[in-house]
């Protein structure tokens, strides 16, 4: 597998990157996680660190700025204050690139956080990163992370990465002053049946925008690859993911072909032209116009924190919803898909041991889940630690899936990704084209696998 480096790939993953981090800040954004909390936290870095105030530094290379870098060093404080070891956080958008240089300079980062697990995998197999494992300890591996997440950021037994912070995919927004239809649907054909009736009514059911720069198809590209996740089952899409399996497979069409149905022009708001000119981040809004020009959008957990900075007005709960996406197979009920950044070692030594064993603990997830910015993957993280309602939410949706499962397309080559992105837009144009579509697309996986 090919490690994304080109700045092409990068600078497209660092637009999706802003969008689904910069806007997802809670209302009481500034405001400190409980004292209590931090004092836990405290405790847990200690302990962390063998109960030794250790002292020296650090080195961190992450992707992140501003003010998701500033909550992230809320986390962060309590393990600096308890253990003397200084974190030295570099954030870059340009990331794989830094990361690949400064590991062929002999100089890599003792820790990183990153999205981009196909790289760390990648790097892994090369025995760049260290075993997580031996580190952190089987049991609290299996204390704090379901073993869904545990196997996504392992390779051959050997963990090279654990989740810091995680989105939930997969979520379907409403109004609740103007939808009527299914809010518990049993099955994605009973959503899709309320569509069909709501088109019937002279009425437009989906509000749908592709349009990312660079990065433009990931909305589509992330769906189709949850649907393939959910209605194929987690086996076919590793497979897939790991470019084991041809992208002409029955099963890759039939997730294309089933999002095809969400995106027909009369089922979204505007028809094709303005499906595709539509930014990601817009696409909502005919959601709150009266009347609806448009009542379901379905985007990951960031997505309310950009519905809500864009209408300031929306009261969460009252004027803006979500459920989850109902299953598209009984076979793998339950199953949820995710994105999220993985805390990966490079150099061992007794600062970064102990930041690492600190992240995986139960009370740094609580911190994390307190800056209302992300989800903690943390199993033992305390509910009461999100003030945002829609977190609260994410979480039990979380919580309650019966297995969790990263997106395919944040573990592929970059170049893959990107033919995805392209190769979804081109589906949305002309249907009619999708087997010529799934014939380049696995043209792509032949060349980069």
């Amino acid at each position: 597998m090919k490690i994304p480096n080109s700045t092409v790939a990068l600078l497209a993953l660092s637009l999706v990157l802003t969008a689904c981090s910069s806007t997802t800040t809670a209302p009481d954004e500034g405001e400190d996680a409980a004292p209590s909390a931090v004092a836990a936290a405290e405790k847990a870095a200690l302990a962390a660190a063998g109960g030794e105030e250790l002292g020296g530094t650090v080195s961190m290379l992450g992707v992140l700025g501003g003010a998701e870098l500033d909550d992230f060093e809320d986390v962060i404080a309590p393990f600096e204050r308890a253990t003397g070891v200084k974190v030295q956080y570099e954030g870059s958008r340009d990331f794989g690139a830094v990361l690949q240089t400064r590991i062929d300079g002999g100089n890599p980062p003792d820790v990183v956080a990153t999205p981009g697990l196909g790289q760390i995998a990648d790097l892994a197999d090369e025995g760049e990163v260290i075993d997580l494992r031996g580190v952190i300890g089987d049991e609290a591996l299996t204390t704090n992370f379901s073993d869904s997440l545990i196997e996504t950021g392992s390779r051959d037994g050997k963990v090279f990465g654990i989740f810091n912070t995680v989105d939930v995919g997969g979520l379907i927004w409403y109004d609740p002053k103007f939808y009527e239809g299914p809010t518990e649907p049993a099955s994605w054909d009973e959503l899709q049946t309320w569509a069909q009736s709501n088109v019937e009514e002279g009425e437009t059911p989906w509000c749908l925008g592709l349009e990312s720069g660079a990065a433009s198809g990931w909305p589509a590209a992330d769906f189709i690859d949850t649907i393939l996740l959910r209605q194929a089952g987690p086996e076919f899409h590793e497979q897939w993911w790991r470019g084991e399996v041809p992208w002409t497979a029955p099963e890759v069409k039939e997730a294309f072909e089933t999002y095809g149905e969400l995106a027909q022009p009369d089922k979204v708001y505007g028809g094709t032209t303005t499906v595709l000119s539509t930014n990601f981040a817009e696409a909502a809004g005919p959601m709150f116009k009266d009347p609806p020009g448009c009542y379901l959008h379905q985007q990951a957990t960031f997505m309310g924190g950009i519905i809500t900075d864009t209408n300031p007005k929306l009261v969460p709960g009252e004027d803006l919803d979500f459920f989850a996406a109902p299953d598209f197979n009984t076979e793998f009920a339950g199953i949820q898909s995710i994105s999220g950044e993985v805390v990966s070692m490079f150099v061992q030594n007794e600062q970064s041991e102990a930041l690492v064993k600190y992240l995986a603990t139960a009370e740094a997830a609580s911190l994390v889940a307190a800056t209302g910015r992300w989800l903690s993957p943390n199993k033992n993280s305390e509910p009461d630690a999100y003030e945002n309602i829609f977190l609260q939410r994410a979480s039990e949706t979380l919580q309650k899936s019966s297995g969790t499962y990263t997106l395919g397309n944040s573990l592929m080559p970059q170049e893959l990704v990107e033919a995805f992105w392209k190769g979804s837009l081109e589906y949305v144009q002309d249907p009619s084209q999708l087997d010529t579509i799934l014939a380049t697309l696995d043209k792509t996986r032949q060349e980069t696998y």
